[in-house]
């Protein structure tokens, strides 16, 4: 029974030696070198390059990795047997790169290397032009270039020091105002809450690899703005207004500016479904001022680019407005409205050739529900920040009767918070 038991015990132990511990064989049992790779196409992408192999008809085969250099490292990219494509990336330059495929298997032991040569397009750091102008509240960064719709961290810096506007970038006493994220292709970005204080302002682009721009500099100083007091709101009710609320006590207008920032009944808008389209209603502000921008919230989270959600807005401001109708006007409106800006709900990945919404990405998701920051531009509305006691929305369309006109059956519109930002004279 002892030499049963002892050899057993034996069988265990040989046993133990053959298994896979790991992922890896014992280095005493011998696995062949699978055969080397083949490379069937090389197609250069911004930075980096897509390479297709044909993989070995191995049974020892594991893998195939791609070795390479990359800002002064090696880098190694691995791929699994049942895939025959591998992207290497992140290369700051056009240049040509030695890339080294290898088969490899159990044991992650190599087979000899194949050389292939990748010639990457130029990289989104280097296409990539940021533009800077100082703006109310902060600064503005236009971004442009992106064609690969790389993702890229915009990296804004400050310099208070005024003395020498010559010196080099390096000598520049940066301090780091924010880092912005973006993969569009033109969008535009706002720093707010700075102080309008001049200063040098530096902006660079960094990729996900740690590869930098060169760093665009402009002397700004940031625009004086404030939040307009909302506690001074009120619905102006105005004659000619179209838009009415579909339940006064659930989504009542007030909730446009009841400084909730929810999404729950009783803080968001929503009309009636049988209301014109496009429509609008007006907000008596209180006060006269001169507005900057309006921040706008959706009803978080509810039919994200879809259904009552609004896809282009409208603002338009009067000092006095009649309530009349002047057909020859746009939207009929009475004589002493003028336009302050026109605006399509924010999607980074842009919208499809028919102006739908296609694809959502997560950065569109939160950036829907992060709301829009709708800036007034004086080259496109030149009355945009004249003084105003009284501030018409327009929902020129909402996602669904963009898609399907003005005419379809629901024309509901589903909104929440309204915040206009700009100046007021002091009181």
């Amino acid at each position: 029974m002892k030499k049963i038991f002892v050899f057993f015990l034996s069988l265990l132990a040989l046993a133990s030696c053959s298994e896979d511990l790991g992922g890896r064989i014992d280095q005493h049992a011998v696995i062949p070198v699978p055969g080397p790779v083949s490379v069937k196409s090389v197609r250069s992408i911004a930075g980096g390059a897509v390479i297709k192999v044909t993989i070995p008809d191995d049974e020892n085969l594991k893998g195939i990795v791609a070795e390479f250099d990359r800002n002064g490292q090696t880098v190694n990219v691995k791929i699994s047997r049942y895939v025959d494509s591998l992207t290497v990336e992140g290369f700051s330059d056009t240049n040509p790169h030695t890339v080294r495929l290898y088969s490899f298997n159990v044991n992650e032991e190599r087979s000899a290397g194949v050389d292939v040569t990748v010639n990457p397009l130029t990289p989104a750091i280097l296409t990539v032009k940021p533009e800077m102008i100082g703006s109310y509240g902060g600064v503005k960064i236009m971004i442009r270039g992106n064609e690969s719709h790389s993702a890229l961290a915009v990296c804004l810096l400050r310099d208070a020091d005024l003395s020498d506007l010559s010196k080099p970038v390096s000598q520049m006493k940066w301090e780091e105002v924010t880092t912005l994220f973006t993969s569009s292709n033109d969008i535009r970005l706002s720093r707010r809450g700075l102080e309008p204080t001049e200063a040098i302002f530096g902006v660079y682009i960094r990729d996900h690899w740690g590869n930098m721009s060169d760093t665009t500099i402009a002397v700004l100083k940031p625009i004086k703005e404030i939040q307009l007091d909302k506690s001074k709101f009120k619905n102006a009710a105005l004659a000619d207004d179209n838009c009415p609320t579909q339940n006064a006590t659930n989504y009542p207008i007030s909730s446009l500016w009841d400084g909730s920032g929810q999404s729950a009944v009783p803080h968001f808008f929503a009309s009636d479904p049988g209301n014109p389209s496009p429509c609008w209603l007006t907000i008596d502000l209180g006060v006269e001022a001169q507005l900057s921008r309006v921040a706008t919230l959706p009803r978080i989270g509810y039919v994200i680019y879809g259904g009552g959600a609004v896809r282009d807005y409208e603002f338009w401001g009067s000092l006095a407005p009649t309530g009349q109708t002047v057909k020859e006007n746009e939207h009929g409106f009475d004589d002493t409205w003028f336009c302050l800006g026109k605006f399509t709900q924010i999607k980074p990945s842009g919208y499809d050739e028919h102006g739908l919404p296609g694809p959502i990405t997560a950065e569109d998701s939160q950036a829907f529900n992060d709301g829009n920051d709708f800036e007034f531009e004086k080259s496109e509305y030149p009355r945009c920040n004249d003084p105003i006691r009284y501030l018409r929305v327009v929902f020129a369309n909402t996602f669904t009767t963009y898609e399907y006109g003005h005419g379809t059956s629901n024309r509901q519109v589903q909104t929440g918070e309204i915040t206009p930002y700009g100046f007021v004279e002091e009181e």
